[in-house]
């Protein structure tokens, strides 16, 4: 049975787009953009149509889990539930409810979110945050200008003859604006980009301005002086809509065109295309991004911007603006936030949240509840922050997935996805409602995080006043949803089929009254700081961390993570510095360090470092260790972008131009975890696809290592393998000049029969996650004792082999007994697949499960519906413990392709 439900996108990105959902015997299978949305119009990111993954992730966790002595095990709800009731009132009865913070994310920012805090404040008001590690620094900053921010709605953008990106990256981080940009370029209206680094939004843009970093308020103040200067501006606006004028005037006065440029970084002709857009090109749409409010002092820019737009007549006109971002939560009832039950409560700084829990006193942070967030990985100092977490008593995570923030959790509830979920999402991209529709029923035992605290305040004297039907809190929380109209779709039942448009204006300012005391709009009278770049000889790169193309922040799997973070330098700086493209590198800051690999490019600014954001500490990743915790003078914002940094060679102990041969036999069997930590561990690989018809080498060479990996032929049938004597030869070779082998699986099988043991298939398929056992000759082995005790490792093979004479036996199992075995000098053959990631075992449990893997396809009614829904309920930490294994085992091996003692 075919299904398909509209519904909306609740992922933190301002596109907030129209879904539809494709779900087909309860599965989802497509998810694509609504072409009946108003504003998105059947767009959608090609993050969306992955997402699929992610929800039916093998690493996805789908039960709740208390960990006890290190170890997390399995629980009903109740008993995680219960357990997580007993430690608030014991922590409130003890220290008092301040003892307790709550911290709430932007993973999701639905209207059902609003009640999470409400849960808290009805316990008396525990610590929350104050401040943003996103968007509080612009909003602030644009309200000294205007009063209140608000900006254009994006269907405006139609009106203006120009556009100017500044700091915004529309093609990652906004797709719902690139139809709309591709038109007015279409009709010849010039686009700008401005931004340090050449974004993929540069092919989008007539022209790219490559501003120093935080130092924008200077291209702003040289834009307005030319404006000035040629007389353009918009006198009657300055005579009569806004105040500080003089005091603006004075600021631009004191600064020649040349020192403007040169402080912004930019050529006197790139100033002159800014003014002239705004001149001769009106009215001019200016949309700023995320990235300016990265800056200490980012409200200098910001408010040049936005007096640059008032000063050449973009302000008040359709097409025009200074447009930021909208208010996600003004639709709702925002009494339900719950923060006027109690006195003000005690509120830490989120830019600098490892040190405010660190220093909280009076009482101390004992008990963390994290909801929407992965504050362990996307905090900054996130060194401090890991620090904070570990020191405190009692840590709730709410969440998805195993992350930086879940390993430092003693309870991990699982929470469902937007797609598994009924809610209403607005926007902080556009002026627009949408239904958040459930289109598949919760995987596993997920529950939404609107039911754990409906059944977690069933444990408390307040359960009458909180605990109500989904549907009534909606209607309660939405009720300024239904007094701009139920005419006009703000019922609840008119919203699950179409979104509905806020009561906002499609420009505002129309008739030049702002929100400001004097009615009029206030313009910039000085700077706080003349020059705000933080250069550093010692540090002398600015650390960008920008949004990532194929993920959300954090968003993402273990598996889906690239061995090492890639860190973007200029050619210049690259050759100066002795470096070269795909170098392992160690990028430092005073905060902390992280290893890499180098990219180079030529059209990079020579000031900066250029990464993306997101990764995981312990996937490799983790770019938070080296950044500044501080606030914005402005808003309480994050500053990541304060970070100064330096780069170097990795340590020349670590790298030793380590080249290691890869085979692979099938696109279904690549090297995953084995491969990725000799990658992560500086070693060069070179794979093979003999079946595709790539030649084998007849010698090692300078290669220091063999890893042969495995696949659905049969190790013993030469003419679907026919390179396999070829193959053998080779790992004899490699093994006789002292030169390591990896065999798995089918590898395993052709490496006992390189040694003269004979392959043969089993009477059924090993399959799964099945524990084996050590032999005693494993405690002496110089690779398999690093990585004791065995954890359940995967399985997927019908054939097996007879020990060769000279091997000798590690692991054994019951129904293939030579599991893993040693032989020749530093040859081992794993018969298990160690290397198995989420990614791997997505592909295989997904084509076994349909039949669509045709050499097992007669051993598929052999597993049941209830054998894989076990299955995937222990997956997250049945990999968990297999990845860990894993990285030992490559590691070791790796260290003996060094020349380290392998006997």
């Amino acid at each position: 049975m075919k299904k398909i439900i509209p519904t909306t996108c609740t992922r933190d990105c301002p596109s907030t787009c129209g879904l539809l959902a494709t779900v087909e015997n309860g599965r989802l299978v497509r998810l694509s953009g609504n072409p009946d949305h108003p504003l998105t119009r059947g767009t959608a990111c090609s993050k969306t149509a992955r997402y699929i993954r992610r929800i039916y992730s093998p690493e996805r966790v789908t039960a709740p889990m208390i960990r006890r002595d290190g170890r997390w095990e399995i629980v009903s709800w109740d008993a995680a539930l219960d357990l997580v009731a007993e430690r608030i009132k014991a922590v409130i009865l003890e220290s008092g409810p301040e003892a307790i913070l709550y911290y709430q994310g932007y993973g999701e920012r639905t209207a059902l979110k609003l009640l999470n805090r409400y849960f808290f404040n009805l316990l008396g008001g525990v610590t929350t945050l104050r401040g943003s590690l996103c968007g509080g620094t612009g909003q602030a900053a644009q309200n000294l200008s205007v009063g209140d921010r608000v900006s254009h709605d994006p269907l405006d953008h139609a009106n203006s003859r120009s556009m100017i990106l500044w700091g915004r990256n529309p093609v990652s981080t906004n797709v719902s604006l690139v139809p709309i940009i591709r038109e007015l370029r279409r009709q010849g209206r010039p686009i700008l980009l401005i931004d340090p680094a050449r974004t993929r939004s540069a092919a989008l843009a007539d022209h790219h301005i490559a501003v120093r970093p935080g130092c924008d308020v200077f291209l702003a103040l040289a834009a307005a002086k030319l404006i000035l200067a040629a007389g353009a501006e918009d006198k009657p606006f300055l005579e009569r809509h806004a105040e500080g004028v003089q005091a603006f005037l004075d600021l631009v006065g004191r600064f020649s065109l040349d020192d403007l440029c040169r402080r912004a970084g930019v050529s006197q002709a790139q100033a002159r295309l800014l003014a002239v857009t705004l001149i001769t090109a009106k009215p001019s749409a200016i949309l700023l991004g995320w990235g300016l409010h990265r800056h200490a002092l980012a409200h200098q820019s910001i408010q040049a911007i936005d007096a640059l737009g008032a000063i050449s007549g973009n302000l008040g006109v359709p097409g025009g603006g200074v447009s930021q971002g909208f208010e996600e939560y003004g639709p709702y009832d925002q009494r339900y936030w719950g923060d006027e039950l109690h006195p003000p409560k005690r509120t830490l700084l989120m830019p600098r949240i490892g040190e405010e829990i660190l220093n909280a006193t009076n009482p101390k942070i004992r008990m963390i509840f994290v909801t929407a967030s992965n504050p362990v990985c996307m905090a900054p100092n996130s060194n401090k922050v890991s620090q904070a977490f570990r020191r405190t008593e009692f840590v709730v995570y709410s969440g998805h997935f195993l992350d930086d923030t879940a390993d430092h959790a003693h309870v991990f509830l699982p929470a469902t996805t937007f797609l598994e979920e009924q809610d209403v999402m607005a926007s902080y991209g556009h002026n627009y409602v949408g239904a958040v529709n459930k289109t598949i029923e919760p995987l596993g035992e997920c529950r939404s995080e609107f039911w754990m605290f409906q059944e977690l305040a069933r444990r408390f004297p307040f359960a009458s006043a909180y605990r109500r039907e989904l549907e009534d809190w909606l209607e309660t929380v939405c009720a300024p949803l239904r007094e701009q109209g139920r005419d006009h779709g703000g019922d609840m039942h008119a919203m699950q089929s179409r979104p509905f448009r806020i009561d906002a204006p499609m420009v505002p300012y129309v008739d030049r009254r702002f929100p400001t005391p004097s009615g009029k709009f206030r313009f910039l009278e000085r700077l706080d700081n003349p020059d705000p770049s933080l250069e550093s000889p010692e540090y002398p790169y600015a650390l960008l961390t920008v949004a990532p193309h194929d993920a959300i922040c954090s968003e993402r799997t273990l598996a889906d993570h690239e061995p090492l973070p890639r860190v973007v330098l200029s050619a210049l700086q690259t050759a100066a510095l002795g470096l070269s493209e795909n170098q392992l590198v160690r990028v430092f800051s005073p905060y902390g360090a992280v290893k890499a690999r180098l990219s180079v490019d030529p059209t990079m600014r020579e000031d900066v470092l250029l990464a993306e954001r997101g990764g995981w500490a312990k996937g490799g990743h983790g770019l938070n260790r080296l950044t500044r915790d501080m606030e914005s003078q402005v808003g309480e914002g994050c500053p990541y972008y304060e970070t100064r940094v330096a780069i170097a060679p990795w340590p020349a102990e670590d790298v030793q131009d380590v080249r290691i041969l890869v085979i692979q036999h099938s696109p279904q069997a690549p090297g995953g975890n084995f491969t990725k930590t000799l990658q992560r561990h500086g070693a060069e690989l070179t794979t093979l696809h003999p079946l595709e018809g790539q030649e084998l080498p007849n010698v090692p060479g300078d290669f220091a290592g063999l890893v042969v990996l495995g696949g659905p032929q049969h190790a013993f049938d030469d003419t679907a393998v026919p390179h396999a004597s070829r193959l053998m030869e080779l790992m004899r070779s490699f093994d006789a000049q002292l030169k390591p082998v990896a065999g798995i699986c089918l590898g395993a099988q052709l490496l006992a029969r390189a040694y003269g043991g004979t392959n043969y298939t089993l009477d059924k398929l090993e399959f799964g996650f099945i524990q084996h056992r050590p032999t005693s000759e494993a405690n002496d082995d110089p690779l398999i004792s690093m990585a004791l005790p065995l954890p359940p490792l995967m399985e997927f093979h019908e054939d097996s082999f007879t020990l060769p004479p000279t091997a000798t036996l590690l692991v054994r199992g019951e129904a293939c007994s030579n599991q893993c075995f040693r032989i020749g000098q530093a040859s081992y053959g794993f018969q298990f697949h160690l290397e198995a990631d989420s990614q791997m075992l997505f592909d295989w449990l997904t084509s076994f499960r349909q039949g669509s893997l045709e050499a097992y396809r007669r051993y598929k009614d052999q597993f049941t519906d209830a054998y894989f829904a076990d299955l995937t309920r222990h997956l997250p930490l049945l990999l968990a413990d297999s990845t860990v294994f894993c990285e030992k085992i490559a590691a070791t091996w790796l260290g003996f392709c060094r020349g380290k003692n392998a006997s």
